[in-house]
């Protein structure tokens, strides 16, 4: 009897051990942060002292969070257009004329939203060049729901690209870095092209182009390029575009062969003077030719063992 109400006991405190393992990770699980923003990008160009409003809608698809606006100024992080924020004291007063908006803490339920509104007025005696900055909307950990520290701190950002100018013209300056592809490839191992444009000019651009193949007594094909912004003093990778899809300038099709002529052109926001470079490519089938020397060589090889 003691051994059955023994066994009974084991195996509640089993069971109770089983329920509150799957039971705790899915509450803990449902506590979570996401926020979504847009515009996901404002471009602007602006006379000194003028102004210009902007709203920024965040919504709550998570649970029940407090969030306060802030603006940082960022700079290029990489060739991808990855950003860095500066989030130093000094480089932010440096900018706070520019900007007004609320600063206070805003709670948000689910599935609610909210409207920031931010004026922005370069100061009368901005120099004339481009100012890039990051709206941010950061989860303060002030709500009491069990969220950890992690996710309580999540932020959401929308960069604004701010191109200061006089006469609402500023100079835009492309170069090509590089167009590439291999000059000699196999025909199974597929042709694909890098493209890196830079900035030399006063500007944020969008290159706005195509590069075109043009196979040697063949068919010609197309690569859309993506319109992605180049920022000032630095330079990106450029992917190609497919039904408003980023993809790999890559050339279709899983056998080539023949010379491919490709020609990279492009204009700077869709506008100006075409800026160009061609390059070539052979594509032989190696891996055919190995496979049937290798062949021939081990037939060679059992037909003399043989005799």
């Amino acid at each position: 009897m003691i051994r059955h109400k023994l066994q009974t006991g084991i195996i509640c405190i089993f069971v109770s051990l089983l329920v509150y393992l799957l039971a705790i990770p899915n509450a803990v699980r449902a506590q979570e942060v996401s926020l979504s923003i847009s515009p996901p990008l404002t471009e602007l160009t602006i006379q000194p002292g003028r102004s210009f409003s902007q709203v920024f809608t965040v919504k709550n698809n998570g649970v029940p969070v407090t969030v306060v606006a802030k603006i940082f100024p960022f700079v290029p992080f990489d060739r991808q257009g990855h950003a860095e924020l500066i989030e130093d004291a000094n480089s932010i007063n440096a900018f706070t004329g520019w900007f007004f908006f609320d600063p206070n803490p805003t709670s948000l339920g689910t599935t609610a939203s909210h409207d920031f509104y931010v004026k922005i007025t370069p100061p009368a005696g901005a120099e004339e060049r481009d100012y890039y900055f990051t709206f941010i909307a950061e989860v303060q950990n002030d709500n009491n729901l069990g969220i950890n520290n992690s996710k309580a701190q999540s932020r959401i950002g929308a960069n604004l690209l701010v191109s200061v100018s006089k006469d609402g013209t500023p100079g835009k300056k492309a170069s090509i870095i590089t167009f590439a592809a291999p000059k000699i490839i196999d025909s199974f191992s597929g042709l694909t092209y890098k493209v890196l444009i830079g900035n030399l000019g006063s500007s944020f651009f969008k290159p706005v182009g195509k590069i075109t193949i043009d196979q040697i007594l063949g068919s010609t094909t197309t690569l859309n390029l993506a319109p992605l912004n180049v920022l000032v003093g630095g330079s990106r990778e450029i992917s190609c575009i497919q039904e408003e899809e980023l993809t790999p300038c890559k050339m279709p099709g899983k056998f080539l062969i023949g010379i491919f002529r490709a020609n990279l052109s492009f204009t700077v926001d869709g506008s100006g003077e075409s800026i160009e470079k061609q390059i070539y490519t052979i594509a032989f089938p190696f891996s055919i030719v190995l496979g049937l020397v290798t062949i021939l060589i081990i037939y060679r090889i059992i037909r003399k063992l043989a005799s």
